[in-house]
């Protein structure tokens, strides 16, 4: 899966210096859901000096103990 991150160079580093992302999903769902992202881009936002991260993001799993 695809995932694109648009904002300032401040805001994309904070996103791009983390393998992993969690995301909380909806009621009667898994409460999280751990995400790897890999094949990430910076591409140059044509407006106000923006940016625009781009990676591929596959499901993983996190054990308790890691």
């Amino acid at each position: 899966m695809r995932i694109c991150f648009h904002g300032t160079a401040d805001e994309l580093d904070l996103v791009a210096g983390r393998p992993l992302m969690v995301l909380l999903t909806a009621h009667g769902l898994p409460r999280m859901r751990v995400f790897e992202l890999y094949q990430a881009r910076v591409l140059a936002h044509p407006y106000d000096g923006r940016y625009r991260l781009c990676a591929e993001m596959a499901e993983t799993e996190v054990r308790p103990d890691a």
